[in-house]
């Protein structure tokens, strides 16, 4: 098992805005990361490790992730302020990754938005909708891309929210390298 996404990381005062990949699936997770990280480098995603687990940008990322908006600031290379991808994962049970921006979740049964809940800190933890009386796992209700619950991610640094999204090619690559299907969600951590 691997250290708690950074975003999760309490001791350390992490700031930043997050594109966080994830499997759709939270129960599932690899028997080993070897399989995924070898697709992420194959089609260029990631380049050269910086340290344990945490990977500077590679050479097709750009192709791979697409920014939206006329000029986004992007910061690609080997500095301490460029863009990283982080490969946190494999946990025991899944986990349930917030920031600022939380939003309100949808039911997964009526659609409806709910009020903004205080999101527990455990995947585990039960939510009941207001408007249809259903009762389920924090894990499946619709946190409108600002959460995820799972037991693997790929976090990407330096991406503000709805500033830029996975491209087609790196979706089916990541599905591909899992036999899963993946989402992915913005988190502010201030």
């Amino acid at each position: 098992m691997s250290d708690p996404p950074v975003l999760l990381v309490k001791a350390i005062k992490v700031a930043g805005h997050f594109l966080v990949f994830y499997p759709k699936n939270p129960a599932w997770a690899p028997e080993n990361l070897a399989p995924l990280i070898d697709a992420c480098k194959a089609i260029g995603l990631l380049g050269t490790e910086r340290s344990p687990g945490i990977y500077a940008t590679g050479p097709e990322y750009l192709g791979l992730i697409t920014y939206l908006g006329c000029s986004p600031q992007v910061a690609l290379g080997e500095n301490e302020a460029a863009t990283t991808i982080r490969i946190a994962g494999i946990f025991d049970a899944p986990l349930f990754v917030q920031g600022g921006n939380l939003k309100p979740p949808r039911c997964p049964q009526c659609r409806k938005p709910m009020g903004k809940p205080v999101a527990p800190a455990r995947a585990d933890g039960k939510l009941k909708c207001g408007q249809c009386g259903y009762s389920g796992s924090v894990c499946e209700f619709d946190w409108r891309r600002s959460a995820a619950c799972a037991r693997l991610f790929i976090e990407v640094s330096n991406v503000f929210e709805s500033e830029a999204v996975p491209g087609e090619a790196l979706a089916a690559c990541l599905e591909q390298a899992s036999g899963e299907a993946w989402d992915y969600c913005y988190v502010r951590k201030d």
